[in-house]
């Protein structure tokens, strides 16, 4: 089947876009007294867009409520993309979740279902069967790959943390392999290069915390950055004030510098994380309005996730009775 038109597309996404709640609607439900008046109000801007069950709109529910229109949002993006090999690349992260659901459900006998997200890269009826059955050909060969090695090592040792960071390297394997192949280089390229380069970073950090050792950091170590992974390796011994001159390289080396240097000052990990997000999101958004590109129809798909991140805290922060912590682009 073709794949549409980059005008189409971009049309359609330019209409559903007009569909996202502006930061004046998200501080208004934020505003509300209970969760009752809160779902009241998401209710009458449209969200959902009626694709919601009776049981979630009665109920009050506010994660199927979420993740309902958040498979709506999935699905349109699959649809209306000219490239979905390229887009995809944004829903791995959807399967890879998946599939450490599943994996882990399997090895300590426990349910699944609530957890799992719908409308990934593959159906979640097949991830089920595959698991189930042990049997990846369907999958893509990295992922196929990653799978296989898992459930050899589940054979004499079932250790969850190795599952999930083989699965977390399987997602960038899979898309330097398709970033490659597309030729990328433009604000898909960027992404996905500083994601790996600030995910990498925090691994290294977090290795130096707990004294481990090359093999060790290795297992968690991501491709697809513009620093090498051996290069984190060698920077096992290397002290946090230093570390930044260290990894000052590659596109994105100023911003990880910043990033490392106000870690040192403040020994607060959490730092990272959030330049790693707020960039991420800078990336986007510059590219947003690019209608040579993907950018447009990027920039809805996690704009409706941004949104699903700022609903989940505002709900959480009425049932606890407390402020909730909303996303910088709401605020």
């Amino acid at each position: 089947m073709p794949q549409p038109s980059y005008e189409y597309a971009l049309g359609r996404i330019g209409v559903l876009s007009t569909h996202l709640l502006s930061a004046a609607q998200i501080r208004r439900i934020a505003e509300a007294s209970s969760t009752k008046e809160a779902m009241k109000l998401l209710l009458e801007t449209g969200y959902g867009e009626n694709a919601a069950a009776e049981q979630e709109t009665t109920t009050g529910d506010i994660d199927l409520l979420v993740r309902s229109q958040l498979q709506l949002t999935r699905k349109r993006v699959q649809e209306l993309t000219p490239d979905a090999a390229l887009t995809g690349l944004f829903l791995l992260p959807v399967d890879t979740h998946n599939l450490k659901v599943l994996l882990k459900a399997r090895l300590l006998g426990t349910p699944e279902d609530a957890i799992l997200q719908e409308e990934g890269n593959f159906s979640l009826e097949l991830l089920k069967d595959m698991v189930q059955t042990k049997y990846y050909e369907d999958l893509p060969p990295v992922y196929r790959k990653a799978m296989d090695e898992i459930e050899g090592s589940m054979a004499w040792e079932a250790d969850p943390f190795r599952l999930s960071a083989r699965l977390d390297k399987a997602l960038f394997e899979e898309a330097e392999k398709v970033l490659e192949e597309k030729q990328e280089t433009g604000f898909i390229r960027s992404y996905f290069s500083l994601w790996a380069d600030f995910q990498n970073t925090i691994s290294l950090i977090r290795a130096q915390n707990l004294n481990w050792e090359r093999p060790q950091l290795s297992q968690v170590l991501v491709p697809c950055g513009d620093i090498p992974p051996q290069v984190f390796e060698e920077c096992l011994d290397v002290p946090p004030e230093q570390l930044g001159g260290r990894l000052n390289r590659g596109n994105h080396g100023s911003e990880l510098l910043q990033a490392i240097n106000e870690f040192a000052q403040t020994g607060e990990l959490a730092v990272l994380p959030k330049q790693m997000k707020e960039l991420l999101e800078g990336i986007v958004r510059r590219a947003r309005w690019d209608t040579h590109s993907l950018g447009p129809v990027v920039a809805f798909l996690l704009a409706r996730e941004t949104e699903a991140e700022a609903l989940r805290m505002i709900f959480g922060a009425l049932e606890g009775h407390f402020e909730p912590q909303l996303p910088g682009i709401y605020v």
